[in-house]
């Protein structure tokens, strides 16, 4: 029995029906290379002996009776993993996009409750042969950083690492706590409660201060103050979910990142900023009115990298989508990511967060959550128009039961004020983006996707100079190579026509 601490528990608190707050990987991997070929039955036996070895796989929460603390992570007794892997297949042609809708399919559908969180979809009749898996889990179990490391723990460097054909031995998980146990394990820190309140107290005091003097700090630039972004994509959001995809070309964003002084989460932004802009265009919409995005920062040490839970904090980043031309844009972001990253650094929100999350009592906590969330107020404080978060990957190949991984797009949560989320996640030589969305508050997110290539193209060509010509980026990126005899292939999404 483990107590959920930290933020964790906030996580929970904030599910609505229309709103789960559960983070996913959808992946392509190819088989081509497999003796015998690929077989679901492969993947299950693969599954079965790792979930022994990942605790938050066959964990499940129980609430403390009264609310008199967070909930507990308890070992599942009746684990079944019929129930977290499915096996489905793409309707025709299985091409490009059959994957999306299946995948904005799982993303609409919450996670079963009382079964450990998690599931994976196995996704099979793809016209270019390849498999999919649609990884899903809910966000109080990882952050970004710890659900990439989990993801690679069912990996392997090699094809014959998961060559694994009997299952492991068989785990015994212990029985489920009685209420009078989780009572009597919750009570010392229900006893410490008033303790917690006055640290809290403490914090937000400190918080104020050091908010303060950021605020007189010109060294800073302005204060990004997270209340009150925008109304763009302020609409309520429904169940429903659209996905879209792209790759972009981690040599190029690199190649900006050193000729403009940037880092590759600067350079990420720059492109949401254009391609926010020319969406917005596209669907007469205010492109004048900067959006602002909520940026996760990862508080993990080198030390504890691998650690479950969430270890977050955030920027609250001005984008440039009203500056005109895309070096502007990507010099005005880079400037002010710069002093949000100071403010994020001098404030220290992440701290403020889990006293915050440790001093309220769960059920006010939940309660006071869901009522906000219901009644819309915070949708009108909304602390950003979208999120964005980068999740540094390996620059090596990696392997599930014999297949390698072609593309791995990472999908974030999205929530009521906040109805886009763009993820991007580097895998060898590719930052794979991956954009998750209320269907109704976000129209044409293909068109998206499509922007943020254009925007990197235009950006390279900048860069290089008018008298340098730069290789077209147009066709499938060598990360997801296919022979050439086979017909389908899941393309590149949003590759730019070449100017």
């Amino acid at each position: 029995m483990q107590r959920m601490t930290g933020i964790d528990p906030m996580f929970i608190y904030s599910d609505t029906p229309e709103t789960p707050m559960e983070i996913a990987y959808a992946c392509l991997f190819d088989p081509s290379s497999l003796p015998g070929g690929y077989a679901f039955e492969r993947v299950a036996a693969v599954l079965q002996t790792r979930i022994p070895t990942l605790p938050p796989f066959r964990r499940r929460l129980m609430p403390v009776p009264l609310g008199l603390d967070h909930p507990r992570w308890v070992d599942d007794p009746d684990f079944d993993l019929a129930n977290h892997l499915h096996r489905v297949a793409l309707p025709a042609p299985g091409g490009e996009a059959e994957f999306r809708a299946k995948v904005a399919e799982v993303m609409s559908r919450p996670l079963t409750p009382e079964q450990p969180p998690w599931e994976m979809h196995v996704v099979e009749g793809m016209a270019d042969g390849m498999v999919g898996l649609i990884a899903k889990v809910h966000h109080s179990v990882v952050d970004g950083v710890a659900g990439a490391d989990m993801l690679a723990k069912l990996l392997d460097l090699t094809p014959e690492g998961s060559a694994v054909t009997e299952p492991g031995p068989p785990w015994m998980p212990a029985r489920l706590p009685s209420r009078a146990q989780l009572m009597t394990d919750a009570l010392p820190t229900f006893l410490r409660s008033p303790i917690r309140g006055l640290r809290a107290a403490r914090e937000v005091g400190r918080t104020a201060v050091r908010l303060a003097r950021c605020a007189v700090d010109d060294r800073l630039g302005p204060v990004s103050i997270p209340l009150g972004a925008p109304d763009t994509f302020e609409s309520p959001v429904g169940g429903d979910r659209a996905v879209a995809f792209a790759e972009l070309s981690m040599t190029e964003v690199r190649a900006l990142k050193a000729r403009f002084g940037s880092t590759i989460n600067d350079v990420v932004l720059g492109m949401c900023s254009g391609a926010l802009r020319s969406h917005l265009a596209a669907h007469g919409q205010d492109v004048e009115s900067p959006l602002v995005a909520v940026v996760p920062v990862s508080l993990r040490e080198d030390t504890d990298g691998a650690a479950v839970g969430n270890q977050l904090s955030a920027m609250f980043v001005p984008l440039a989508n009203d500056k005109k031309t895309p070096l502007e844009r990507l010099r005005t972001v880079t400037a002010a990511s710069a002093s949000c990253k100071g403010q994020e650094r001098a404030v220290g929100y992440g701290p403020l967060g889990t006293r915050m999350t440790e001093a309220l009592p769960p059920a006010f906590a939940k309660t006071m959550i869901q009522l906000g969330v219901r009644s819309g107020v915070l949708r009108k404080l909304r602390a950003g128009n979208l999120m964005v978060s980068n999740v540094p990957g390996p620059d090596f190949p990696l392997y599930f039961a014999g297949m390698e991984l072609r593309a791995v797009y990472p999908l974030g949560p999205v929530i009521d004020g906040v109805a886009l989320n763009v993820t991007v996640q580097s895998y060898r030589e590719w930052l794979f983006v991956g954009i998750n969305a209320c269907a109704s508050a976000v129209p044409d997110l293909p068109g998206l996707t499509r922007a943020m290539v254009d925007e990197l193209s235009v950006l390279c060509r900048m860069a290089a100079g008018a008298g340098e010509q730069r290789q077209p980026t147009r066709g499938q990126p060598p990360a997801v190579h296919r022979p050439a005899s086979t017909p389908g292939a899941i393309r590149r999404v949003g590759a730019p026509t070449p100017i």
